[in-house]
C-alpha cells in the first residue's frame, strides 16, 4: 500500500527551510508513503499511536499522523536547528 502524504499544515516551514533540509526531507517522505509505520511513537507510552516522529538530515524532526482508513499521512510540524 502506497500512502498520500499531505504538507498542507507545514506548508510555511517548509518554504522557510534551507536546501540541505529539503532534500533530506523529500528523502524521508519517500519513506512515509511506504512504511509510514517506522517512525516512533510520539508519546512512549503509546507505542501503536498514530502520531510519530521521524528525523530528517543532521538536525530535522517531523511530526506526523498516520490516518489509516485514509491511507494518508498529514505532516503536523517540521523542526530544523541548522
Amino acid at each position: 500500500m502506497t500512502y498520500e502524504v499531505d504538507v498542507g499544515s507545514v506548508r510555511g516551514e517548509l518554504e522557510a527551510l534551507p536546501r540541505e533540509a529539503l532534500v533530506a526531507l523529500a528523502e524521508v517522505l519517500d519513506v512515509l508513503e511506504v512504511v509510514p509505520w517506522s517512525g516512533d511513537p510520539l508519546v512512549d507510552r503509546n507505542p501503536d499511536g498514530a502520531v510519530r516522529t521521524m528525523p530528517f538530515g543532521s538536525t530535522g524532526l517531523v511530526t506526523y499522523v498516520v490516518v489509516e482508513r485514509l491511507g494518508r499521512v498529514d505532516l503536523l510540524q517540521l523542526h530544523w536547528v541548522g
